[in-house]
């Protein structure tokens, strides 16, 4: 394209005038334009969209281009998507090890949208205190000698669930290649496995648009001393942690199946959550600990175990009040199908279930059987005996507490009187003391009133 004197000319003095102005063609409008100052361009650029009406525009580049070009094709039809499907915890897990690829191999990869013309995503998720950055939705090229020596691939990742998507990850590569493909989604869940920040930790398990893993933090004031239960109680659990963290493998090798189920049973208050909450607390960090809400157990139970077992190392399940969704099926209740296909899964993994009932009888009787539950351990409410060492756990670093007659107090307790109504006794003594200091008469007149149950009141009210 050619401007004569009768239009454009060369700046600046024909823009700014004077004697030193001169008039000759442009033959290269690009390079006229280049050299024009800042901002003289955009001025022109638009004075000429408004003449013309054609925007110069470059439009946005898609996904599929992004993919396209970097892979050296004219389309996406000329390629090869292998993808994989993300539950929930891989898709924080996936997205942390491709963004350990991503900072590895910053020199030479190339980011490009996730979806359409969209930029690519990155979040960050705090897990335990520790805050990871990583891709929530985007491409990314590694061209060969990175992932694979002498072909390159578009890794794309989908970390977000909802009606309209599903969480997935895919490498594109040639068509002749696919094999590859498939190499570089075993390495990316490998190093997913390795870096999973969920190993090791307690966590809860709900459910609310599908299964969600969450940390949480384990009571630190009980323990074998101050969780007052018959030695029965002790001896059973820890053979079942015997089982799934020191002994797996000679059970295994025989096909006896490490696995194992414990369930703790015994009226409301006598301490099963509490021994749970001690077992927990002693294994942590040797096990993962999941803790899994009703909800989420009557549902999804299957799903935690199977993640649970993709966690590697000793799992230790906790099912508190499993009655509320494992009823007897005879007696109309829920059924426990969900238990019984959870349980069922893989007798060799290294997983110890730790379920409490207030009723064992309400619970279906395939659910209770050996090999799914292995030991029914009663939780009474404590003897004499018991309920001193119990009262002697609790006031021992109250104010006065070595005045205190704890076998008088003791003997002084109606019949099933649990682990928790003496602790609310103690709670009410020191409430009702206004120096803090707790004498046997003050704990003594708190047994006489009854207070310390919770019981509701007869009669109706209006």
């Amino acid at each position: 394209m050619t401007l004569t004197d009768d239009e454009l000319t060369d700046p600046p003095a024909a823009l700014i005038g004077g004697a030193d102005a001169h008039r000759r063609p442009i033959t290269d409008v690009t390079a006229w334009l280049d050299g024009l100052d800042g901002g003289v361009r955009p001025t022109l650029r638009a004075l000429g969209e408004l003449l013309i009406g054609v925007a110069e525009r470059e439009s946005a580049e898609t996904a599929d281009r992004f993919t396209a070009r970097c892979l050296g094709v004219a389309d996406c039809g000329h390629l090869l998507d292998e993808e994989r499907p993300l539950n929930p915890v891989s898709r924080l897990t996936t997205a942390v090890a491709l963004a350990e690829w991503i900072d590895e191999h910053a020199h030479v990869c190339e980011i490009g949208p996730g979806e359409y013309t969209h930029p690519p995503k990155w979040t960050q998720t705090e897990i335990g205190g520790q805050r990871y950055r990583h891709p929530l939705c985007l491409r990314v090229h590694f061209p060969a000698g990175t992932l694979l020596e002498d072909t390159g691939c578009v890794i794309g990742i989908e970390a977000r669930e909802s009606i309209m998507r599903s969480a997935e990850v895919s490498v594109y590569v040639m068509p002749e290649v696919q094999d590859r493909a498939r190499s570089v989604l075993e390495r990316l869940a490998q190093r997913a496995d390795e870096l999973n920040p969920y190993r090791g930790r307690a966590l809860r398990a709900t459910y609310t648009h599908g299964l969600e893993l969450a940390v949480i933090d384990l009571p630190s004031t009980v323990t074998r001393e101050t969780v007052i239960v018959p030695d029965e109680v002790w001896t059973e659990v820890d053979l079942g942690v015997s089982a799934v963290r020191d002994r797996y493998g000679v059970l295994n090798a025989h096909g006896l199946g490490a696995r194992r189920g414990v369930l703790l049973c015994g009226p409301p208050g006598t301490g099963k959550s509490a021994v749970s909450a001690v077992i927990a607390g002693e294994v942590v960090g040797d096990f993962t600990v999941i803790y899994v809400e009703a909800r989420a157990g009557a549902q999804l139970l299957t799903a935690v175990v199977e993640e649970a077992q993709r966690l590697g190392g000793p799992v230790l399940l906790v099912l508190e009040d499993v009655d509320l969704w494992c009823r007897d099926r005879a007696t109309g209740g829920g059924g426990p199908s969900e238990l019984l296909q959870a349980m069922d899964i893989q007798l060799e993994a290294r997983v110890l279930t730790l379920a409490s009932t207030n009723d064992a009888t309400t619970l279906d009787k395939a659910a209770i059987r050996t090999g799914r539950f292995d030991s029914i351990v009663a939780v009474r409410y404590p003897n004499r005996a018991d309920s001193i060492r119990i009262l002697a756990a609790l006031i021992s670093t109250l104010p006065g507490a070595h005045t205190i007659d704890a076998a008088a107090v003791a003997a002084a307790l109606p019949e099933h009187t649990s682990g928790s109504d003496i602790r609310e006794i103690v709670r009410r003594a020191v409430l009702s003391s206004g120096d803090g200091h707790v004498a046997t008469a003050t704990l003594l007149a708190e047994v006489g009133t009854g207070r310390y149950r919770a019981t509701a009141p007869d009669g109706l009210y209006l």
